[in-house]
């Protein structure tokens, strides 16, 4: 794989990132970092609201 990598032209290596492998996507695996900015998103519960 590194060869190709180095010798080709236009040469790059894969994206290893898990949000866009499309496996783990079906499969309902994601990004952590994405998964912890929308649950930052989300608004939060308060005591209150659940007493």
């Amino acid at each position: 794989m590194g060869v190709k990598v180095f010798f080709t032209k236009d040469g790059k290596f894969p994206n290893g990132h898990v949000g866009s492998n499309k496996a783990l996507r079906e499969k309902g695996i994601g990004c952590t970092q994405s998964q912890d900015r929308e649950a930052q998103e989300k608004p939060s519960i308060s005591i209150d609201k659940l007493n």
